[in-house]
């Protein structure tokens, strides 16, 4: 059962985190249980063969995202970041072990290669690798690197009265989807 968008209390929402957090899984499901549409940052930032955006057309392209009423985008992109929490009614930072990112891309890559499942949020003609140096040494420095940068912006919206939900394991953002999905059903 789809909400109707004019009851939803939160119509721009930031799904942020490391990769392999479950970002674009909880967004699907949030997506579909809202009826909001679900923006993959990485289908728009990276072009095909894995080739990155160039940072005006980065720019351009999130500040086009954000400029509509209501969404729900995925994706960390620390250059942007600003201003997509900016616009936000909601923020959700997934701020998991990093030995459990790992695990997780290992599982969507392998899944990925054997066409047990296809991943609809990158660009098509961006083929998952079998191992991605670079990628995993991004992965293993997230939270050492990133992570902090990413809760000096959730606190400075914090101090906006911003709505911002922290998941620090798996569980919790299996609640949270159950509980909307509990309120939808009444």
């Amino acid at each position: 059962m789809k909400t109707n968008l004019k009851e939803i209390k939160f119509k721009r929402i930031l799904v942020i985190g490391c990769p392999g957090s479950g970002k674009s899984t909880f967004s699907k499901k949030l997506g579909a249980v809202l009826g909001l549409n679900v923006v993959h940052l990485d289908k728009y930032f990276w072009k095909a063969g894995w080739v990155m955006t160039s940072k005006d057309e980065w720019s351009k392209i999130v500040l086009e995202l954000i400029s509509k009423d209501s969404w729900i985008i995925d994706g960390n992109y620390s250059s942007m970041l600003k201003q997509r929490t900016d616009r936000s009614d909601l923020i959700i930072f997934f701020d998991l072990a990093t030995y459990l990112c790992l695990f997780r891309i290992f599982k969507r890559i392998i899944k990925s290669k054997l066409h047990i499942e296809k991943r609809d949020d990158i660009n098509e003609n961006c083929p998952e690798k079998w191992f991605d140096k670079e990628f995993v040494k991004y992965v293993l420095k997230f939270n050492k690197n990133i992570r902090h940068l990413n809760y000096e912006i959730l606190n400075e919206q914090k101090s906006k009265n911003k709505t911002i939900l922290i998941f620090k394991n798996p569980g919790q953002s299996k609640k949270y989807l159950s509980d909307i999905n509990k309120r939808n059903e009444n």
